[in-house]
């Protein structure tokens, strides 16, 4: 029989009791044993990898954008500053999960799609990791106060201060100045690397102006600092810094008040004036109309405010000082002195002007003004005249004795065809033409008939606003030319103004008139100003002189000058020489210029107008140039109001 089973046997029980606990406490003595040996492998042996893992996780280094540097005025005003604002950033590597944020930062503050886009376009262009990039530019105290209220559900978005462009004058001078805006891909794709590392942390850059010529000296060095952050990429401490350096401040020949003037003179017109120096070249004003707002773009214009500035029919983005190019009559003065200068004419050739010219053999004439209004020509005529009372006929006929050539090989050396402003490289050259350049750009051979025309600057040849400004400069300079020029020194550390010293490359190619020629042209151009009627001959005075005749305000300095007035549209003529001007809209008007100038030995200042669509250069450009010269000469006198004098001019 088998032995019965004992239900308690406590000897066993404890048997297999201690089995199981020995079995247990080796595990566990195993388990701790793995524990420990792997917490000594990770905080010795891998101590260096995990020390360095964590640091990275807190520590951070980052770019430090340098300060801007500041533009002035010759006389100390500031023109371009730096001013502080708040803005929303981003540090994608800690923004976890940055649609839910952006949903949350929509309903707390104004965060447009535009906005979130521009922010990709950031993003994409970032260089450095863990780095921050703008998601909104200047907020409001409310909107900061909303963000902080929500920090603790927006990791990675940070309100960060920093010092952006600011320009207090708004649309005055801004073609001049220019503008800074972000950073693209293209520029920043036409860096090198130095340049690059360099631009690590700034997100803007000069684009037009005098922001973008001298960007080297305005954008300083970019400085570097260790920063802790926390979990959500906020800055907790810095650890270490290297100072960025400071762009350099600069120092433009430019008057601001005599800015605000010329701007003032030329209204709502559109149009542009530069005015220069003409002992140094130094731009002294250069304003084009309409303007625009520059602090639009320093932040990043929105697609709404581009639009409206594109929809105003007005091109404000255009600089009409440096891109328009229509001189007009204004050309004549330089057309008499190629003609002296290569001995075609003396200061006593005369011809007769029966009102119109005609080529050798041709049938066609070419009219002076005078036949709109009464048929009757200019009469005998001499060069002074000539530019005083602009008389067509007479540079028809001297062009065509000149030819193309020698009048091209003359005007180069005058800073036309060519852009012979040191620092201002938007500016266009102009055209001056020429058999060769005609065959090269058009592929045609050059006509008789076209080199009339260039004697009155309605034909081919072209002018910038600033080109006739430096070469009016010239010509009150007594026949050196200045090439033009913005910058006129550098601020150091220690506050002094240092003067930059620029060659002039343009003057060793002029062709210089003797002083008898520079005086005779000079005289005449002062004659269009001053010269009255002369009972003994028939319309004997100034192109300009009815107009400052009608203002009742007579000049307080001498002053000469030459009007000019371009066809936008050729009239209908009748086979009898009657035009039709018929009504004419505003957009197919003539455009109106005048070149004038301080008229004394040492000449001051030198005056370009253009006024687009204006009509005829005497009774509308030449009050805006007469305006700018009292202004910088007679300070403490008004300027006189414009006004309309029923006068048929060139």
């Amino acid at each position: 029989m088998a032995e019965k089973f004992k239900l308690n046997d406590h000897e066993r029980d404890t048997l297999i009791f201690n089995r199981r606990m020995i079995v247990a406490g080796v595990f566990i003595f195993l388990l701790i044993s793995a524990f420990i040996a792997w917490m000594v492998y990770l905080q010795v042996y891998r101590y260096d990898y995990f020390a360095a893992r964590s640091d990275g996780n807190r520590l951070h280094s980052q770019y430090v954008a340098p300060n801007r540097g500041l533009i002035y005025d010759r006389n100390g005003v500031l023109l371009a500053d730096n001013r502080p604002i708040f803005n929303l950033t981003v540090v994608r590597e800690t923004a976890t999960n940055l649609d839910v944020s952006l949903d949350l930062l929509r309903s707390v503050i104004d965060l447009s799609d535009d906005d979130i886009e521009q922010y990709r376009a950031r993003q994409s262009r970032r260089a450095v990791p863990h780095t921050s990039v703008p998601l909104r530019y200047q907020l409001s105290e409310e909107e900061m106060a909303n963000i902080a209220v929500n920090q603790h559900l927006l990791p990675g978005i940070a309100v960060e201060a920093q010092l952006v462009r600011h320009y207090p004058f708004r649309e005055r001078a801004s073609h001049a100045i220019g503008y800074v805006s972000e950073i693209n891909k293209d520029e920043m794709t036409a860096m090198d690397a130095d340049m690059a590392a360099n631009y690590r942390g700034t997100h803007q850059i000069g684009k037009t102006g005098i922001e973008k010529t001298y960007e080297s000296l305005l954008h300083g060095q970019v400085g570097y600092e260790t920063v802790e952050k926390n979990n959500r990429g906020q800055v907790m401490r810095v650890l270490d810094r290297t100072d960025p350096i400071p762009g350099r401040d600069i120092v433009l020949h430019m008057d601001s008040r005599l800015q605000a003037a010329a701007e003032k003179a030329l209204g709502d017109k559109r149009g542009a004036v530069v005015a220069i120096d003409p002992a140094t070249g130094g731009v002294l004003a250069m304003v084009s109309k309409p303007g625009y707002d520059p602090n639009l773009f320093v932040t990043g214009i929105s697609r709404a405010q581009l639009a409206d500035l594109n929809r105003s029919g007005h091109t404000p983005l255009f600089n009409r000082a440096i891109a328009s190019r229509v001189p007009g009559s204004t050309i004549k003065p330089f057309i008499g002195l190629a003609g002296l200068y290569h001995e075609t004419i003396t200061p006593e050739t005369v011809i007769g002007d029966p009102g119109y010219f005609r080529l050798q053999g041709r049938t066609r004439p070419y009219y002076d003004w005078t036949w709109w209004v009464d048929k009757s020509g200019h009469g005998a005529i001499d060069l002074r005249r000539a530019i005083y009372q602009s008389c067509n006929t007479y540079f028809y006929q001297l062009a065509v004795d000149l030819g193309i050539e020698k009048i091209h090989d003359y005007l180069v050396t005058f800073g036309f065809g060519e852009n012979h402003a040191i620092d201002i490289p938007e500016a266009s050259g102009g055209i001056v033409p020429s058999e060769a350049w005609k065959m090269e750009n058009r592929g045609e051979i050059w006509y008789p008939g076209e080199t009339p025309y260039e004697g009155i600057g309605n034909g081919i040849f072209q002018a910038t606003t600033l080109q006739m400004a430096a070469a009016a400069a010239a010509i009150a300079n007594h026949g050196v030319l200045k090439q033009p020029r913005m910058l006129r020194g550098t601020i150091g550390s220690d506050g002094e103004e240092t003067d930059v010293i620029f060659p002039d490359t343009a003057a060793s190619k002029q062709l210089l008139p003797s002083q008898e020629q520079i005086e005779l042209v000079r005289n005449a151009m002062v004659d269009v100003v001053n010269k009255p009627y002369d009972s003994e001959h028939r319309r004997h005075e100034g192109s300009a002189y009815p107009v400052l005749r009608a203002s009742g305000e007579p000049l307080l300095y001498p002053m000469g000058g030459k009007s000019g007035t371009a066809q936008v549209v050729q009239f209908q003529v009748d086979s009898a020489g009657n035009r039709d001007d018929g009504e004419v809209a505003e957009q197919f008007r003539t455009h109106a210029m005048f070149i004038a100038f301080d008229a004394s030995e040492h000449s001051r200042i030198a005056v370009a107008v253009f006024v687009e669509n204006g009509g005829g250069g005497g009774t509308v450009a030449f009050p805006v140039a007469r305006a700018v010269l009292d202004a910088y000469l007679v300070p403490e006198q008004e300027t006189f109001t414009e006004v309309s004098v029923a006068h048929n001019d060139h």
